[in-house]
């Protein structure tokens, strides 16, 4: 138990900054940020990265218990860990489609407070 404990704190440690951030940014973003253009699709990003890294947070937890339960070797864990890539691969292109919303929704508002002062 001793080594799942190991690892499963090391997988959730290298989700622990991403987390943090899109906590913070998601914070952020529904209690300071005014109503204004693009403050719900950035909003909707900073949540769409902070879902990808919860799953990838729960994916590395499984994987560590997968790695520790394994009692036919490593071989027949060949394909899972493959399906973890891809799911992983996944989940950063969703991750970088939430941080593109959330740049695209930033423009909108600074255009908007430019178009304002104009």
């Amino acid at each position: 138990m001793d080594g799942f404990l190991t690892q499963l704190l090391t997988m959730l440690g290298y989700q622990l900054p991403d987390l943090l951030a899109c906590v913070a940014g998601v914070a952020m973003l529904a209690m300071w940020a005014p109503a204004a253009p693009g403050r719900k699709l950035a909003l909707a990003g900073a949540v769409l990265m902070l879902l990808t890294t919860l799953l990838r947070g729960v994916m590395g937890v499984w994987q560590a218990w997968m790695i520790n339960n394994a009692t036919e070797g490593y071989a027949a864990l060949g394909s899972a860990m493959s399906l973890f890539g891809a799911v992983g691969m996944l989940l950063g292109v969703v991750s970088a489609i939430g941080l593109v919303m959330l740049i695209w929704g930033a423009c909108q508002a600074m255009q908007a407070a430019a178009a304002a002062r104009a």
